[in-house]
C-alpha cells in the first residue's frame, strides 16, 4: 500500500465549491436524523481500513458479496451511505465526473465531526475511487470488541497508526452505538467483567436483557451521546467503557496516562483526534491513474443509491412547489379553522398519523372507510381515534382539490396537518417531506400487534418502534406527544384498581395523581369518558409529559417505564429539564416517523376521495 500524495488545495480550480456543498448536505441530513453523525464517522473508518480510504465499503453486489455485505459491515446504518450519496449527487451537479467518492466520504467525516461539537481540520484530497470490493477481504483487518491492548495496537500499526492515534480515535465512541450482542458477554457471563461499573452494568442489563431483540441499540457513551467531546475517556475512568476494547485502554498501565490526559484535557484529546484522523485518512489511498474513473463510478453508486432507496422511497419538502403550490397554506387554513371549533383536532390528528404509519406504513389506509366494517380504522385498537382527526384531513382534502384536483395524495395532507397541529399547540415547527402516494390495503386484520400497547415495558416498545427503524431516543420523543393526548378510562383502569394482589394501585403513580384518577375514573365507569394524559399543561405541546413521568404522573404503564427504566431515565430527565433538547428530538423522529413505508412514484394512488380507493 502507498499512502499517496495528497493535498488540501486538490480541487481549488477544478472544483472550488466542493467543501460547501459537502457541509450543505450534510448539515441537511443531520436535521433528518442524528444518526447521520456516528454512521458516517463509522462508515469512513470501516472503508479506510479494509481496501484503504477508497469508497469500496459504498459498493452493493446483486450477489451479496460486496465488502458492506461482510458480517462486520452489515450493521453499518444506512444514514451513513445515504449522506455520502446525496453529498455526490449534489457535487456532481457543479463538477460532474471530478470529485471521487472516497474525498466525499473523508469531507463528510469532517463535517459530522463538527456538527457534533467537535474539532475541525484541512482535509487532505485527491483520492481516487477502489476497483475492489469483497466481503472477503474484510475479516481480521477490523477490531473486535472483546480485542486486548496488544490486538488493537497490532491493527492499528498494520495502517501506520500508533498506539497515541488508536486511544485518540476511540474517542470516536463518544457518538457511536452499538448493538447488544456486541457486548453481552460482559454482562451475562460469571461473573460480570468486574471492569465495569456495577450501576452501569445493571443499566446496560435493563436495557439489553438476555435473548433481546438484535436490533435493539444503545448508546455507546451514557453521559453525552450526541455531543463530540472527551467524556468518553471520563467514562472509561469509571468503569462504563461499552466495548471491553474501550475499557481495556484505561485498565493497562501502557495507555492508561492517554486515557487520563485526555479525560481532563480536551484540548489534547482534540489536537490528538485531528492527527490521527488526518493519518487515518492516508491509509492505502489510490492517486494519479490508481483506481476508478469517476464516471464510471458514478454509474455505480446511481445503482446503489436506487438500491438502497427501494421501499424507504424518495420524498421532497418541494415535491408539490410547482404542481400545487399553495398546498401547505391551504392545509393551514383548514386546521386552524377546525382547532378554533374544537381543541380535540389536534391531540385526534396527530393520533391518526402515529396509527396511520406504523400499520402499513404513512399511506392514509388508517382513513378508508368499509361498509363491512374490515377496514384498518375499523379494528379495535382504532376504534378510539377521535372523528376530528379524520374530519381534519377530508376537510383539507376538499380544499385542495379545488386548487390541485388529483394531485395531492390524503398521506401527504395527513402528514402536514399533523405538523401544523403540532405548531399551532406551542410546539416546533418542520418542514415536511411530501411525495408519499395513498395505498391499497386497509384491513382490520392487519393492525393487530402493529401497536404499541398502555402496558408495554421498554423492550416491548423498543422492540415495536425497531420494526419501522426507530431508535429508543426517537421512541420517548414520540410518547411527548402524549402531553396532547387524552385517554378512556380503560386503558389505564388497571393501574387503579387490579395492578397485583399485594398492591391493587401501582406503585409507580403518585398517590395524589392515583386519587385523582380513581374520582375521574372510577369502577365500571362509562368507557367513553376520558381524560387528559398531561395533568398539568394538557392543551400545550411542551415538555411537561417528561416533567410528570419524574414525579410518577404517567397516565399509561408504557409512559411511566420510561422514567422507571434506568436504560430510558436519563433522556426523560434530559428532555424534562430541556425543553429544546426534546423539541429537537422530537422534529428528527415525527420525521423520520413520517418515512416509514412509504409509497412512492408509481405506487399506490392519489385518492379523490380520502375514505375510498379510486374506482
Amino acid at each position: 500500500r502507498i499512502e499517496g500524495q495528497l493535498l488540501e488545495n486538490f480541487y481549488a480550480n477544478s472544483c472550488p465549491n466542493l467543501e460547501s456543498i459537502v457541509r450543505q448536505e450534510v448539515s441537511t441530513k443531520f436535521t433528518q436524523t442524528f444518526v447521520t453523525i456516528p454512521a458516517t464517522l463509522r462508515l469512513f473508518f470501516h472503508d479506510c481500513f479494509v481496501e484503504g480510504c477508497d469508497a469500496s465499503v459504498l459498493i452493493s453486489s446483486s450477489s451479496g458479496d460486496a465488502e458492506k455485505d461482510a458480517k462486520d459491515n452489515v450493521s453499518l446504518a444506512g444514514d451513513g451511505f445515504d449522506t455520502v450519496i446525496k453529498a455526490k449527487q449534489a457535487v456532481e451537479t457543479q463538477c460532474p465526473g471530478v470529485v471521487s467518492c472516497a474525498d466525499i466520504l473523508a469531507l463528510a467525516a469532517r463535517e459530522v465531526v463538527v456538527l457534533a461539537g467537535g474539532p475541525t481540520w484541512e482535509v487532505e484530497l485527491g483520492r481516487r475511487d477502489g476497483l475492489i470490493s469483497q466481503a472477503s477481504r474484510v475479516t481480521g483487518n477490523l477490531p473486535e470488541p472483546e480485542f486486548n491492548l496488544d490486538q488493537l495496537n497490532t491493527l492499528f500499526a498494520r495502517n501506520n497508526l500508533t498506539q497515541l492515534d488508536m486511544i485518540a480515535l476511540s474517542g470516536a465512541h463518544t457518538l457511536g452505538f452499538s448493538h447488544c450482542d456486541r457486548f453481552s458477554s460482559r454482562i451475562y457471563s460469571s461473573p460480570i467483567d468486574p471492569t465495569l461499573d456495577s450501576s452501569y452494568a445493571q443499566q446496560l442489563m435493563d436495557a439489553c436483557p438476555q435473548n433481546v431483540d438484535p436490533s435493539i441499540a444503545i448508546n455507546m457513551d451514557p453521559e453525552t451521546p450526541r455531543t463530540f467531546d472527551n467524556v468518553y475517556y471520563q467514562n472509561l475512568i469509571g468503569g462504563k467503557g461499552l466495548f471491553s476494547s474501550d475499557q481495556v485502554l484505561n485498565t493497562e498501565p501502557d495507555s492508561e496516562p492517554t486515557v487520563s490526559d485526555f479525560a481532563t484535557n480536551p484540548g489534547n484529546f482534540n489536537a490528538a483526534f485531528i492527527t490521527a484522523m488526518r493519518k487515518l485518512g492516508r491509509v492505502g489511498v489510490k492517486t494519479g491513474n490508481e483506481g476508478m474513473a469517476v464516471r464510471t463510478w458514478l454509474m455505480i453508486l446511481f445503482l446503489v443509491f436506487m438500491m438502497m432507496q427501494k421501499g424507504k422511497g424518495q420524498l421532497s419538502e418541494t415535491f408539490y412547489r410547482t404542481s400545487c403550490p399553495k398546498l401547505e397554506s391551504i392545509v393551514r387554513k383548514v386546521v386552524t379553522e377546525k382547532i378554533n371549533q374544537t381543541f380535540v383536532t389536534i391531540p385526534a390528528t396527530l393520533r391518526l398519523f402515529f396509527h396511520d404509519c406504523f400499520v402499513e406504513g404513512c399511506d392514509a389506509s388508517v382513513l378508508i372507510s368499509s361498509p363491512n366494517g374490515d377496514a384498518e380504522k375499523d379494528a379495535p385498537d382504532n376504534l378510539s381515534l377521535a372523528g376530528d382527526g379524520f374530519d381534519t384531513v377530508i376537510k383539507a382534502k376538499t380544499e385542495v382539490e379545488k386548487s390541485c384536483p388529483r394531485v395531492v395524495s390524503c398521506a401527504d395532507i395527513l402528514t402536514i396537518a399533523t405538523r401544523d397541529i403540532i405548531e399551532l399547540a406551542g410546539g416546533p415547527s418542520f418542514k415536511v417531506e411530501l411525495g408519499r402516494r395513498d395505498g391499497l390495503i386497509s384491513k382490520a386484520s392487519r393492525v393487530t400487534g402493529n401497536l404499541p400497547d398502555p402496558n408495554f415495558n421498554l423492550i416491548q416498545l423498543n422492540n415495536m418502534f425497531a420494526k419501522n427503524n426507530l431508535t429508543q431516543t426517537d421512541m420517548i420523543a414520540l410518547s411527548g406527544a402524549h402531553t396532547v393526548g387524552f385517554s378512556h378510562c380503560s386503558r389505564f383502569a388497571n393501574r387503579l384498581y387490579s395492578f397485583s394482589p399485594s398492591s391493587p394501585v401501582d406503585p409507580d403513580l403518585d398517590p395524589t395523581y392515583a386519587q385523582q384518577l380513581m374520582q375521574a375514573c372510577p369502577q365500571n365507569v362509562d368507557p367513553k369518558i376520558a381524560i387528559n394524559m398531561d395533568p398539568a399543561t394538557p392543551q400545550t405541546f411542551d415538555n411537561m409529559y417528561f416533567q410528570n413521568l419524574v414525579t410518577k404522573k404517567g397516565l399509561f404503564t408504557s409512559d411511566e417505564v420510561l422514567f422507571t427504566n434506568k436504560a430510558s431515565q436519563a433522556t426523560v430527565i434530559d428532555f424534562a429539564n430541556n425543553p429544546g433538547d426534546f423539541s429537537g428530538a422530537f422534529v428528527t423522529a415525527i420525521r423520520k416517523l413520517g418515512r416509514v413505508e412509504v409509497k412512492t412514484g408509481n405506487a399506490g394512488q392519489i385518492r379523490v376521495d380520502c375514505t375510498a380507493f379510486n374506482s
